[in-house]
């Protein structure tokens, strides 16, 4: 498991890696024409969660993963269009099903780690969040081809509201400490409606929390899946 200092230096030097990208296709001054033309889009999709990092005895059981929709407004970068940078808003329903067993106790949550292929199944948690993604867009696009394939990737900001946890046994519980603010980066690439999308969380969702065992729990997820965009 990676130490703080590492997690903290390979996450300064992706922000930075990004910031100098972005600000060299923002500096770059181009005289559009009549051609250019923005990809303002719909975009809603589905995905599924792998959670990245390793805790003993953790398990995934049933279907983990989100739906989320949202738009993004288009800014070209180039005469033709076929680069630009998108901004958006849009908002994630999220879910995982696992062994981890939440409880309170004088007012303070424990997270369990339940080894019962019983119990497992029926831990359930969800959240909602608000995205704000900022991507660079690369695609083959043309003032009147609304068919082409397209590279988009970018870095998503999340506004986390709280977990509510259906554990195996007594009434609905909700979490508080969850991570106000994450990050993600993502890379989504396809061609017309249909495309792949891959993302990978930055920060823990919950941090500097404990199993009772006495390993730390990062739960944060690779997600795999579709999404589509509508103009």
């Amino acid at each position: 498991m990676e130490t703080t200092p590492k997690i903290l230096i390979r996450k300064n030097l992706f922000f930075l890696t990004y910031l100098i990208s972005f600000s060299l296709y923002s500096q770059t001054s181009y005289d559009l024409s009549k051609e250019t033309y923005r990809e303002d889009q719909i975009y809603f999709g589905s995905s599924y969660f792998i959670q990245s990092e390793s805790i003993s005895d953790f398990k995934q059981n049933g279907f983990s993963g989100n739906f989320q929709f949202g738009l993004i407004r288009d800014f070209p970068l180039n005469n033709n269009s076929t680069r630009a940078v998108g901004l958006g808003v849009g908002y994630e329903r999220n879910f995982f099903t696992s062994n981890i067993q939440p409880d309170i106790e004088n007012n303070e949550i424990n997270y369990r780690i339940v080894v019962s292929k019983f119990l497992e199944s029926k831990n359930k948690m969800s959240f909602s969040s608000i995205v704000i993604p900022l991507e660079y867009r690369w695609r083959k696009s043309s003032i009147d081809e609304f068919k082409f394939w397209r590279i988009y990737s970018g870095f998503k900001l999340k506004k986390n509201f709280p977990i509510y946890s259906n554990p195996s046994y007594g009434s609905e519980l909700k979490i508080d400490e969850i991570n106000d603010w994450t990050t993600s980066i993502y890379l989504n690439a396809g061609y017309n409606t249909w495309n792949i999308s891959l993302e990978y969380d930055l920060d823990p969702l919950i941090q500097n929390k404990k199993t009772t065992q006495g390993e730390d729990l990062n739960i944060s997820f690779f997600r795999l899946g579709l999404i589509f965009y509508i103009l």
